[in-house]
């Protein structure tokens, strides 16, 4: 709603619709024209490619179903307990104060289950919204004299062909395969959850660069990264305390931990390739620490949600075991 605001804002004598901005993340939204069928067709938008597109996508959230369902039934049955302490607190007890193991095997695999879960179910709901819209598609297409041919002008049906057009066709996936990620900026900023991406840069990165844009450029940009990733954390804190009222900032002090850290892998990477580093062994090096470093640090951030007793997540995780 704050982006919709601010780009009103920006051009008054334009402003689209707020329901039109629920999908930010779409690569060059604003350089599609609007267009009459006959030319949307002519641009590749046949009823076979769009009968491809569809049984494709069918195919794809069987699949992501299936997945969903075996991770969320294995987090059901088999919950481990979890300890109290927070996960970074015991990682420091194990290696500085001779503490107990900060984790085991079973609850780290657990983890790694939960987590599945939950990316598969956010997958599927996404999925369900892109069979959709490619069915109304369709039937825009195949029905000239339809309830919608009938109801909206000429211009709206065109803006509705648009706008449908731009999600299936032109969109980035919500997910880009992030466990192919190199570096933790690939992860967070191309791979990962890119509905939220560019609110947490409008309401986090921007407003602390021009809130620091005194600080030489270098500084700008780590208190924006802060920034964006404390947004990140506000938001997660919210959906914990907002469902179970249960607040420990765990879910806050995880994604500023994840912002240090991806400032100090950029600048050690960039050192390390200036010292004349093949560019294959960087990445297959980078590649490798990444998968461990997510890996060792997953728990960080599911254990809050297992201590809540959300085990069978559905969407913002608000459906709890009875």
């Amino acid at each position: 709603m704050l982006i919709w605001l601010k780009k009103s804002l920006n051009d008054p004598s334009y402003i689209k619709p707020f329901v039109w901005s629920l999908f930010y993340w779409r690569a060059k939204e604003g350089n599609i024209p609007i267009m009459r069928q006959d030319d949307l067709l002519k641009q590749g938008i046949t009823k076979d490619r769009l009968e491809s597109y569809i049984n494709r996508h069918y195919i794809i959230y069987l699949c992501v179903w299936i997945l969903y369902m075996i991770c969320a039934q294995f987090s059901e049955l088999f919950v481990p307990d979890i300890p109290k302490t927070s996960f970074p607190i015991r990682v420091i007890e194990y290696f500085f104060y001779d503490g107990p193991p900060f984790i085991s095997l079973f609850n780290l695999f657990y983890c790694y289950i939960y987590a599945g879960a939950l990316f598969f179910s956010i997958n599927y709901l996404y999925e369900v919204i892109i069979l959709s819209s490619a069915h109304l598609l369709k039937y825009i297409y195949s029905t000239p004299n339809s309830f919608l041919h009938r109801t909206l002008t000429n211009d709206q049906l065109n803006s509705l062909k648009l706008w449908l057009i731009s999600l299936l066709f032109y969109s980035k996936p919500i997910f880009n395969q992030p466990y192919l990620s190199e570096n933790p900026r690939e992860l967070w900023s191309i791979r990962w959850h890119q509905m939220f991406h560019e609110i947490f840069v409008e309401l986090g990165y921007k407003p602390a660069c021009y809130l620091f844009s005194s600080f030489p450029a270098k500084l700008q940009k780590i208190f924006g990264t802060l920034a964006s990733f404390a947004i990140s954390g506000i938001l997660h804190e919210y959906i914990l305390y907002s469902s179970s009222r249960y607040l420990t900032l765990e879910q806050f002090t995880y994604f500023l931990f994840n912002a240090i850290v991806m400032m100090i892998w950029e600048s050690f990477s960039k050192f390390r390739l200036d010292q004349g580093q093949k560019f294959l062994w960087k990445r297959i090096r980078d590649s490798l620490f990444m998968t461990v470093f997510v890996l060792f640090t997953l728990p960080w951030f599911i254990e809050p949600y297992i201590k809540c007793e959300h085990y069978h997540s559905l969407m913002h995780f608000i459906c709890r075991k009875m």
